[in-house]
């Protein structure tokens, strides 16, 4: 299974399509982590699955749970989780949904860690990165069985192979 996560864009709606298309059909889902400040009816939400942003003025969930054939994720932006601080929360959201996985966003930064038995992951910003890597990013989960494997990429597809 290959799932495709991204976050933050920030209006920044073409940098959405972009990833759809240029996916070509590779990808089995596609995550967004929060902070689109696009509109809630916009059909780009019959592709992502997105939670709400502290940026965001629709009505998404502050938090979703999606069962895959491989186990269960949880998505959040994390501003109600002080990611800032510590991802400990993030990995209590997590067991207390019985997940394998949690997706957040928030930071803009790069993140891919695994924390007491949960694969905590953030896929930086695709249009506002920040931290020690300055362009924008997205992410791809192949998680097959009991690996996890995430790769971080830039806009063009290229590989980012050091994220901290």
């Amino acid at each position: 299974m290959k799932i495709l996560i991204t976050s933050d864009n920030h209006g920044d709606h073409e940098a959405l399509l972009d990833l759809v298309v240029q996916s070509d059909d590779d990808i089995d889902v596609f995550i967004h982590c929060g902070d689109s400040e696009l509109a809630e009816d916009d059909n780009v939400w019959g592709i992502f699955h997105t939670v709400q942003g502290n940026m965001d003025y629709g009505h998404f969930k502050d938090a979703i749970s999606l069962s895959t054939p491989e186990g269960k994720i949880v998505v959040t932006h994390g501003h109600l989780n002080n990611v800032n601080r510590s991802l400990d929360n993030l990995v209590d959201l997590a067991k207390a949904n019985d997940a394998d996985i949690v997706m957040y966003g928030h930071t803009h930064v790069m993140d891919d860690r695994d924390i007491d038995g949960v694969k905590v992951i953030n896929p930086g910003s695709i249009s506002q990165p920040r931290g020690k890597y300055p362009y924008p990013s997205f992410a791809i989960l192949d998680w097959e069985g009991g690996k996890k494997e995430v790769t971080f990429y830039n806009k063009q597809w290229e590989v980012i192979d050091e994220i901290g």
